[in-house]
């Protein structure tokens, strides 16, 4: 069995973790929760999945670029 399947099937199906947001955060969640109808464990993982693709693409060079209605774009810089 290759090093990757072995590790990905020891791997638990579920991974519990407790964490203290900070009072903006704890907003930010409480808004998307609010405006979407999502629960929070399934946001922070979306929230979660959405920074590791953007951390990868800006590491691989790449930008990030908001485009509004108009097709106007506006570069978008985020710091890690």
């Amino acid at each position: 069995m290759a090093d990757g399947a072995r590790e990905k099937k020891d791997q638990p199906a579920v991974e519990r973790i407790n964490a203290a947001l900070v009072p903006e955060s704890a907003q930010a969640l409480d808004e998307l929760q609010r405006r979407t109808g999502l629960k929070k464990v399934d946001l922070v993982n979306r929230a979660l999945m959405i920074y590791e693709f953007i951390d990868s693409e800006l590491r691989n060079g790449k930008q990030i670029v908001l485009r509004d209605k108009e097709g106007s774009d506006q570069l978008v810089k985020i710091i890690f």
